[in-house]
Formats: structure tokens, sequence, C-alpha cells
């Protein structure tokens, strides 16, 4: 019985509409993730020079190995000036060294934004354009971006080893506004500390082991958590698809009535149930296998082993897991929310006795959905989390999962017991 129910499921022509959304949603939010990563040449420079570090000295550095990677600076440096000095602009405009270039940039850009012209109208300005294109281009191997990343991962290292946790959490007495006493929390931005987070952070991440010398380009948490986030938006909508009617064909058929007359069809409920289940299952993991797969691309699997925070990271966290294990539970945060929503449509289904009362109903659940979902992966255990910020709970993300699958299979239970009452 459960497979002829999940027959009824998977319609080829549901099916075939789901390939055709899930390339409409993949175009307009999931492609740019996969075409533009990293983001912009400094971005992909700190990303190489973090692989670099990581494949050179493993998941964290030390001082000393921090030394001997500030060694490479002056070549990089000797690098750019080659590039800089052989290429047709820096020849037609005298410009010898990375750093002429880099005054001779900011100077075209000045010039530019005060006479109001674009590269159409201003020669000097186009060719600096062109040159920074060259510097950032594949023919140089993006000399600027790597001298850039690898500058500012060395000066993020020296700061943090300077200032420690003093660097964001300990800036002196907060106070309050309003009262101008002083409190326990303290503000760096839009960013609050409270006592419990400060102690968090030199306990976990500054005490003697110092594993704030972890190695992890900022954009690969930031990217992968938002990019799940919209994976996650599909996944549930997927699900509410697929299952929204389900109950309502038989409902509208008056098929209850003539299944609960026979032993066997008393049973239809628990197979239409673990029909849904295997429904949102399948869903779910069909698409992590998917896009996941195709994020992975990037070689971001290098990181896996490396801590979520590291010094080059800009937020602290609560867990002190590795990356892999991070992204796992971003996983299994998906697969409860997949599950728990496929059993509120599930719920909802049961009472739609026509398909326009199914769509008010599902409507908001999708809605709902779409809104939450990348609440709960973007900065997700991080303290810069929205749903962390907003409760102040750690774990949050996960509690709010596991509540999505409680209400989900509660809802199931009672759309059992109504149905039994009502036959």
């Amino acid at each position: 019985m459960i497979t002829e129910e999940m027959k009824k499921i998977w319609r080829p022509g549901m099916v075939l509409s789901l390939f055709v959304l899930g390339f409409v949603f993949y175009s307009m939010f999931l492609e740019f993730y996969i075409d533009y990563f990293p983001n912009g040449s400094q971005n992909s420079g700190i990303f190489e020079e973090s692989r670099e570090l990581v494949e050179t000295y493993g998941t964290r550095i030390s001082a000393k190995e921090m030394d001997a990677y500030e060694a490479k600076l002056p070549v990089l440096h000797k690098e750019a000036d080659r590039f800089v000095r052989e290429s047709e602009i820096g020849k037609k405009h005298g410009i010898l060294t990375y750093e002429a270039y880099a005054a001779f940039y900011s100077k075209a850009n000045l010039e530019a934004a005060r006479q109001g012209t674009g590269a159409d109208l201003n020669e000097t300005y186009a060719d600096a354009m062109r040159l920074s294109s060259y510097l950032q281009g594949g023919e140089t191997g993006n000399i600027e971006g790597r001298l850039y990343g690898a500058s500012w991962m060395s000066e993020a290292y020296r700061a943090r080893e300077t200032y420690g946790a003093d660097l964001e959490i300990d800036g002196g007495e907060p106070k309050d506004k309003k009262t101008g006493k002083e409190t326990d929390q303290e503000t760096d931005g839009e960013r609050y500390y409270t006592n419990k987070e400060r102690e968090h952070v030199k306990k976990v991440f500054f005490a003697a082991d110092k594993m704030w010398q972890n190695v992890l380009p900022p954009e690969v948490p930031e990217t992968t958590g938002a990019y799940v986030g919209y994976l996650l938006t599909w996944i549930c909508l997927c699900v509410c698809m697929l299952l929204a009617p389900l109950l309502v064909h038989d409902r509208m058929r008056r098929m209850v009535p003539l299944q609960y007359s026979s032993k066997r069809g008393r049973s239809i409920y628990r197979c239409q149930f673990a029909a849904a289940m295997f429904t949102a299952l399948i869903a779910a993991t069909a698409n992590l296998l998917l896009f996941g797969g195709l994020f992975l691309t990037h070689g971001t699997e290098v990181f896996f082993p490396c801590r979520m925070y590291s010094f080059a990271v800009m937020q602290f966290c609560w867990p002190n897991w590795t990356h892999g294990v991070w992204c796992l539970v971003l996983v299994a945060i998906c697969y409860l929310t997949a599950l728990g929503t496929a059993g509120i449509v599930f719920f909802l289904s049961q009472r739609c006795g026509n398909y326009i009362v199914m769509l008010l109903k599902i409507l908001p659940v999708a809605v709902i959905m779409a809104v939450l979902s990348p609440k709960m992966t973007e900065d997700a255990f991080y303290f810069g989390n929205v749903l962390y910020r907003l409760s102040g709970v750690p774990y949050i993300e996960l509690v709010c999962a596991g509540a999505i699958f409680a209400v989900g299979m509660v809802l199931c239970g009672l759309g059992k017991r109504q149905v039994e009452k009502d036959v």
C-alpha cells in the first residue's frame, strides 16, 4: 500500500513541474553562489591563501609558522612589480612597481569621481581599470587578490595575537544609553556581548591551547550558510507541492469511509503518513546531493578539518566543531525541517475538502518556511545569527528545527485520532 501511495505523490506531471521550478529557483537564488564563489578578487585571494596555509601547515598555524608564511610577502610584491612593469599600461604610464600602480589607480578614481566621467570619457581612468582587471585575471594568477589575501591574513593573525579577545569584546566598560550606568553588555557596531558570551570566548578560544590559531576563510561559513538556507527553502517548497494534494484527492472522492470499511484499509493513514515521510526524505536527499554536490566543486572540503572559529573569522561561535561537523549539523537541520514540514502539510491536507482551501492553508506554511529557513542556517551557531540575536538562546537554530519536527509529528498524531473518530 505504501508503494501505491508513493505513486500518487510522485506523479509524472508533478515531477516534471518540480524539475522546471527547480531550474527556475536555481537560476534565481543558487546559481550566484555557484558561479561567483569566492566573490571578488580579494575574497578569492583570501580563499587561496587560506587553502595554501591548510595544505602547508595544517588546520592551525603557530606564531613561528606565521613568521615563515610572512616571508612570502616580499616574493609576492616582486611578482606583482614584474607584472605591472611588463604590462602595456605600465609601460605607457611609466608605472614600475605595484605601489606606484596603487597610487595611479587611486588618483584615477578620484579624478574620475571629481569630474563625473567614466571609462568612455577618461582615458586614464580606463587604463587604470584595464590594469586592475589584468592584475586580477587568470593571466597573472590574480596576483592582486593573492597579495591582498596574504597581507590580510598576516594582519588579522597579528592583531589577534596582540590583542586576543580584547580586540572585539573588551573595549571598556559599556554603559546604558539612557541611564549612563554600566551594563553587562557591550556593543561592537550592532553586535552585543553578554558576560556569558565573553567568558565563553575567553575560555574556548583564548585559553592556553590557543584555539584562535585555527585557519578558516570567513567567506566559507558565510556563503555555505546562505546557500544552505536557500536550498532548505527549496526543499520545503518541494515537500509542500508533493504532499499537499495527497489527502485532498482522497477526501474529495470520499475514499476514507470506503477504506475504513475493510480491515486492511484501516491502516491507510499509517501508510499515507509513511509515504509522506519517505517523500520528504527523498526530496531532501536528492536536493542535498544535487545542489550540495555543485557547491562542493569549489573545493571547500579542504576546510572540513578546520574549526568553526579562526583568527580570520570576525564573529565568535558557541560550539568548537570542525567545519565538516558544522556542515553535517546543517544537513541535520535540513532533514528535521523537511520532515516537520511534511508532517504539517500532511495534517493540513487532511482537513481540506478541495484544492482552493488547500492552497489557502498551504501557502502560509510555504511562506513561513521560506522566511525561517535562511535564518536557521545563515551564521548558524555564531553570535551573529538572527535567531540567536533575537532570543539569546545558544543553539537556537537546532532547537528551532527540532521544534518544527516535533510540531509536525504531534499534528500527524492528532490527525490520526481525528480520522478514527470521524469514521
